[in-house]
């Protein structure tokens, strides 16, 4: 097959005389042609070429053309116009052709500057939807982008505060369970500011990044936020109140043992997490300060250890 660079024509005629009658016709143009004789042929050619446009003869020995029209779109990946071959002009037949989904349709014997016309402007629509169809792909996957950067923080990749805002809520609604909660957890980096002093502020960056994934690592089925500076908030999604002091003390204990390296120098962190059961008569606001409350709590209580709210 000739390059890709120009058109691809598929001649769907059982007359080898009309094949060649197109094929002269359209010589001069930068067309790849190749044709098929029956609906089987036609259909193996649309698999094996997939054509930019199929001119498609209405009658064919093994096959009615509106018939074969669907089954050449079954296999067709590429969009393909299709222009109906025939010497019937009348009005039902012309309905017909275009009620299947028909761009146009020549009356056989043809003029051979009307048959150029019309599949060169078939194709210079065909490239037109084809470049459209690039650039909303590309817009789509644009404004996924943009939507990911809108909610994601730039540095750890995990969600910011915008998703608290935005689409929380929606998100405790859909795990609203008799058996189980939703719990938030407000969790700190004890003694960061020194970190920073001490090993720099990329040392400070790259134990966040680390934290955070550990902080996804546990937290698969649920959701954890760059809260700012060096807090996160964590969203656990249907769990007990054991389960969820479970989870937390999983991380802190994990965090706690992680050896941070920079620049070859050691160095540990450690967590000081508040738990709070959330409450919608609360809401997020209220919940998310509860758990603040039970955070500093913490700090005060020596850092390092998970406490919930409820025990103030």
């Amino acid at each position: 097959m000739e390059t890709r660079n120009g058109h691809i024509v598929l001649i769907v005629d059982d007359s080898l005389l009309i094949c060649e009658q197109i094929k002269a016709s359209l010589k001069e143009e930068n067309i790849f042609i190749t044709e098929a004789h029956t609906g089987e042929e036609a259909e193996a050619m649309v698999k094996q070429y997939q054509p930019d446009l199929i001119l498609l003869d209405v009658v064919l020995p093994d096959a009615d053309g509106y018939t074969l029209f669907d089954r050449l779109k079954a296999v067709d990946q590429n969009g393909a116009s299709i222009l109906f071959l025939t010497s019937k002009d009348k009005d039902d037949d012309v309905v017909k052709g275009f009620s299947k989904g028909a761009c146009d349709y020549i009356k056989k014997p043809f003029v051979r500057g009307e048959l150029l016309s019309r599949v060169r402007a078939h194709l210079q629509l065909k490239q037109q939807k084809d470049e459209l169809n690039r650039q909303n792909r590309e817009l789509r996957s644009n404004m996924e982008k943009l939507n990911y950067m809108a909610f994601r923080d730039g540095l750890t990749g995990l969600y910011n505060r915008r998703y608290v805002v935005g689409d929380l809520v929606d998100d405790i609604k859909d795990h609203n369970r008799e058996q189980t909660q939703n719990v938030l957890i407000l969790a700190d980096i004890d003694d960061f500011k020194k970190i920073n002093d001490t090993y720099g502020h990329d040392a400070g960056d790259m134990a966040l990044v680390c934290i955070a994934n550990i902080l996804e690592g546990s937290c698969r089925k649920h959701k954890v936020v760059r809260w700012g500076g060096e807090e996160f908030l964590i969203i656990l999604f249907d769990v007990t109140r054991d389960e969820a002091f479970g989870i937390s003390e999983g991380i802190r204990k994990e965090v706690e043992q992680f050896p941070f390296f920079y620049n070859n120098v050691q160095f540990k962190c450690s967590l000081t997490l508040g738990l709070h059961t959330y409450r919608e008569q609360d809401g997020i606001e209220e919940s998310i300060n509860c758990a603040d409350k039970a955070l500093y709590r913490g700090k005060r209580s020596g850092k390092n250890c998970s406490i919930w709210f409820e025990n103030n």
